[in-house]
């Protein structure tokens, strides 16, 4: 393990002693990337998934992550007996390499002892330290790497390498190298244009050499350039240093990290310019920073009178936020400001705004020696504190009589800030309704600084930094229930112990409260509060203890929204699906989806939603569940309304996704109608799956409450169950079915059982008939073709009894691929005419092509290739009147398949090279991808072995990429041949021995044959 070196400074590589690995396409060098850059810490699923994807994962990404994970791991552990590099954790990886193995890691640290040296002014050994790192660049780091990780770390190590230039040149300037230095500065200010530091120093530079009137040109240059691009002045760092060489004066360059007083004599520049190119610091730095705060000089003979100390005490046990506290520290009592500094938290009712506003207020209060100031501003309790109540007992605490305090709000505020003036105050503003009521509170003295809390973005507010209060990590949270709950209660019991922090959703008041009631119930354990904590309606009831109530904290918050508001609240609630998108809402409240959008940014605004990203929106699990509360008991009937308008919805834009995506389909004709709804419409194909694919977890969702009988309940049929509901929820699916929804999703064959099972208790043979097809469907993607097969016999049977003439076609279609698939060609040619008798019959044209091309290839299969060719050939003749690309690439690759079995393999390989050249045209990558295994095959008949390699192996990569596990095999049982035939036995073994393992896994007929091939391999 320690021979391996990791670079990402450039293109990314990695070796093993000398020899250079090969680390694949970009999307699994995404992979390693994340896994270098964590410094030995675990990445989990999502956030690999988020890494290398943001918010637009591929289709079946989970497996495309085990595949990149799978691959590594041979790479990295060829020998199983050595100790593992890429280790499992949970559902993430850790790659186990020593930080020194990876160049970006070192050159952090030689960063880090370039500080400590410049700190002791051992320059010599800085400039050293500082060259080294510099040399470990080979290039643009993580050059061609794809993904949001990637690129918030390619920005993060070029800024390193531009500090550390930035230093080294600095370092040189002081030694007298100005000259040498000309050109390399720049090269750089020409790059990096915006950087005032760049400027800085090469003003300095050419004045060394002796170039004052190009160093004056180079000053013009940069106010240019900043004023072209930014609209500002060059900061006073570049106007000192201009102003002193026109005076003539010598010039001295500051080293950024060295003690005060090093610089030369005369003039020197400051290290760090306005635009803060300072090194970044460490957590601990950050720490300690927001912990230490040195209280200011004060003039000779300033009076300091008593000094009110209004702050609440802070909690003993105070936990987590220590990253926001080491910005709000500085922030709060930075010196040197125009005006004072206005720091505004907000967030969801719970989530801790107060307990951090005080925490860090008792931080910083030693900077403010003139006095701290509180005030509850009562903004959510339907008594708003007035402002010039506010005002009137801050003036009293600064010393004002009482009877001396002016009538109006205007004169209080006046007086305020008169008081103020020149005096270092804090102010912690407490639970402000609106900009309103906070602004006349303000003081106007650059030495004061307030904290504000509201549940409402202050954005109207003059602050110099607003932050949004997010939910305690896990890490946090587990940390606040182990303090307040007990020694060693969360060590016994973490499994426990996590349910409970999700049944809490992590919001701060919620875990205190737990934390409180296992702290004084000591014969509980954690799993017990667990258990009562899973019973959805009464969870509310159970997040209480003495006068701490998470109910209380949400009806406050709900008291403060207007009508409109208050029923977006409610019945944004009771949607099916974790991320609400503006048209679903806007479908549901009969608005438009300009409207619906204003409405919900209203309630972000109010911290009652979130919107992780433009126009989605989600709630906090007990802020919705305390929503669902308020619509059962304001309205019992409108949670089934909500969820019938979203179903409607669904379904009617599930039908204009399936008309894009199959045109032509009578399916679509044939699906239940939505009663008026008006769904989404899309101007591409691309767009249309990109929406079936983000709702179809939704869509099943809601499809399981329908089956269970928890929405549309239609007693009086005796069934428990709305049949039109069901009928409509089980056509969601189908008319989803051309995107997704991936079949290894948890609730995908669950939801179409208890489909399949509510329509058997209805008596309901329609719907019984398509739940049992899309039962049979999801078990064929999911790799099951034996139940598969079951379902969909019992599908074509009742579809038969109920005259579903358009799903009895494609049920007969769908048992020609399980036949096939099953290793019965023979019976598939029988199953593909039965449903090219019933499209002919419903006049559906593109069923019938697609049937024909299905038949074609169960014929080649079956010994009776020469039947195929003339019948692709006919289908290719059609598609000229009447093009289809999909289509085109199927019959180009199932005549491929014919012409390849009868031996014609030159014929083959141009056809599956026009399939593949149709299929990169269309974007349609499956066909591409099997056309290029099967063309290796052909091109290794051919005695093209080199050539055949490469398709093959391109294929492999796409195919593990796509998860397609049966065609993987076939792919590996061509890449074994063409290993035989190019006597590479060991690699043809492991080929076909991975094959053998993947058909054994699947059930697949190949199994024999590739058993057989495998024995066959010549030893060596």
């Amino acid at each position: 393990m320690g021979t391996y070196r990791f670079s990402v400074l450039g293109g990314l590589s990695v070796r093993r002693g000398t020899d250079a690995l090969d680390v694949g396409a970009p999307q699994q060098q995404a992979m390693l990337a994340v896994l270098l850059l964590s410094r030995n810490r675990t990445a989990g699923a999502d956030e690999l998934l988020d890494a290398l994807w943001g918010d637009r994962p591929p289709g079946r990404p989970v497996n495309t992550v085990r595949t990149y994970a799978w691959r590594w791991r041979r790479l990295l552990e060829p020998d199983p007996a050595s100790p593992a590099v890429l280790v499992s954790c949970g559902d993430g990886y850790r790659l186990a390499v020593p930080a020194e193995s990876v160049d970006a890691l070192t050159a952090e640290r030689l960063a880090c002892e370039a500080g400590d040296a410049l700190r002791t002014d051992d320059r010599d050994a800085a400039r050293s330290l500082l060259t080294r790192a510099l040399d470990l660049w080979t290039g643009e780091p993580l050059r061609g790497i794809p993904g949001p990780f990637a690129e918030r770390h390619r920005q993060r190590l070029r800024a390193l390498r531009l500090d550390l230039l930035e230093r080294r040149l600095t370092l040189d300037l002081r030694d007298g190298r100005g000259e040498s230095c000309v050109p390399e500065l720049t090269e750089l200010v020409d790059a990096d244009p915006l950087r005032e530091r760049f400027h800085a120093l090469l003003m300095s530079a050419l004045g060394q050499a002796g170039r004052r009137a190009d160093a004056l040109t180079a000053f013009r240059r940069a106010r240019q350039v900043l004023a072209e691009e930014l609209g500002v002045e060059p900061g006073a760092e570049l106007v000192a240093l201009h102003q002193r060489m026109l005076r003539g004066e010598g010039v001295g360059v500051a080293v950024a990290g060295e003690p005060a007083g090093m610089a030369g004599s005369v003039g020197a520049v400051g290290a760090a310019g306005r635009t803060g190119n300072r090194p970044e610091k460490g957590a601990a730095d950050a720490r300690k920073a927001a912990a230490e705060v040195v209280v200011p000089h004060r003039p000779a003979g300033h009076r300091n009178p008593a000094a009110p100390a209004q702050l609440p005490a802070a909690l003993p046990d105070f936990t987590g936020r220590e990253e926001l506290l080491a910005q709000l520290v500085p922030v709060l009592t930075e010196q040197g400001r125009s005006g004072p500094a206005v720091v505004a938290l907000s967030g969801m009712g719970g989530v801790g705004k107060t307990t951090l506003a005080v925490q860090a207020a008792q931080r910083v209060r030693a900077a403010f020696p003139d006095g701290q100031l509180y005030a509850d501003l009562r903004g959510n309790d339907g008594r708003p504190a007035a402002p010039d109540a506010v005002l009137a007992d801050f003036l009293t605490a600064l010393g004002a009589d009482p009877r001396t305090l002016p009538e109006t709000l205007d004169a209080r505020a006046a007086r305020f800030r008169s008081e103020a003036d020149g005096r270092r105050l804090l102010l912690v503003l407490d639970d402000a309704r609106d900009a309103a009521q906070v602004r006349p509170l303000l003081p106007g003295s650059a030495g004061c600084a307030v904290l504000v809390t509201s549940r409402t973005r202050l954005t109207s507010l003059p602050t110099v930094l607003q932050r949004d209060l997010d939910v305690l990590t896990e890490v946090e949270a587990l940390r606040m229930l182990a303090r307040t709950s007990g020694p060693g209660r969360v060590d016994a019991e973490p499994v426990a112990a996590r349910e409970v922090l999700d049944a809490c959703g992590y919001l701060p008041l919620a875990v205190r409260i737990v934390a409180a009631r296992l702290s004084a119930r000591p014969a509980w354990s954690i799993g017990t509060l667990g258990e009562r904590l899973l019973v959805e309606h009464r969870r509310l009831d159970e997040l209480r203890t003495g006068d701490l109530a998470v109910r209380a904290t949400f009806e406050l918050g709900y008291r403060q929204l207007t009508p409109e508001q208050a029923r977006a609240f409610r019945q944004a609630a009771l949607l099916e699906g974790a991320v609400l998108p503006v048209p679903t809402v806007a479908a549901v409240l009969g608005l438009s989806e300009p409207d619906a959008g204003d409405l919900l940014e209203s309630l972000v605004d109010l911290a009652v939603l979130q919107s992780p990203r433009p126009d989605r929106y989600r709630f906090h699990d007990l802020l919705r569940l305390f929503a669902r509360h308020k619509s059962a008991a304001d309205d019992p009937a409108e949670a089934d309304r909500v969820l019938s308008r979203q179903l409607d919805f669904l379904l009617a834009t599930a039908c204009e996704a399936f008309r894009w995506a199959v045109p032509g389909d009578p399916v679509a004709g044939a699906l239940a109608g939505t009663a008026g709804t008006e769904g989404r419409s899309f101007p591409s194909l691309r767009l249309a799956r990109e929406w079936a694919v983000d709702e179809c977890e939704t869509a099943l969702a809601l499809a399981a409450r329908i089956a269970d009988g928890t929405v549309g309940s239609d007693n009086a049929a005796g069934s428990g169950i709305a049949v039109a509901a069901l009928r409509r929820a089980v056509d969601l699916l189908i008319a989803l079915s051309p995107s997704g929804p991936d079949p290894r999703l948890g609730q995908v064959l669950p939801t179409a059982h208890r489909l399949v099972e509510a329509a058997v208790r209805a008596g309901d043979r329609h719907g019984e008939g398509r739940a049992r097809f899309l039962l049979g469907t999801y078990c064929l993607a999911a790799g099951q073709p034996a139940d598969a097969e079951a379902h969909t016999r019992a599908a074509a049977e009742a579809c038969r009894a109920a005259g579903d003439l358009v799903v009895l076609r494609q049920a007969h279609n769908d048992l020609g691929l399980i036949t096939s698939y099953l290793g019965r060609p023979h019976e598939a040619v029988g199953q593909y005419d039965e449903a090219l008798a019933l499209a002919r019959r419903l006049g559906h044209r593109s069923g019938e092509r697609v049937t024909t091309v299905n038949a074609a290839i169960a014929r080649a299969r079956s010994g009776r290739a020469a039947e195929a060719v003339p019948a692709c050939e006919a289908v290719l003749a059609d598609l000229r009147t009447r093009p289809d690309a999909v289509v085109e690439a199927f019959t180009l690759y199932a005549l491929g398949l014919a012409l390849q079995a009868l031996h014609r393999h030159e014929e083959a390989v141009d056809r599956f090279t026009a399939c593949l050249r149709v299929s990169e045209e269309a974007g349609l990558r499956g066909h591409g991808t099997q056309a290029r295994f099967r063309m290796a095959d052909s091109l290794r008949a051919l005695g093209a072995l080199r050539p055949a390699l490469e398709q093959a192996r391109r294929a492999l990569d796409d195919l593990q990429e796509a998860g397609a596990a049966r065609d993987t095999a076939h792919c590996l049982v061509v890449l074994g041949r063409i290993r035989i035939g190019l006597g590479e036995f060991a690699a043809a073994r492991d080929c076909l021995e991975r094959a053998r393992d993947t058909c054994v896994r699947l059930g697949l007929p190949d199994t024999a044959e590739v058993t057989a091939l495998l024995a066959a391999v010549p030893a060596g």
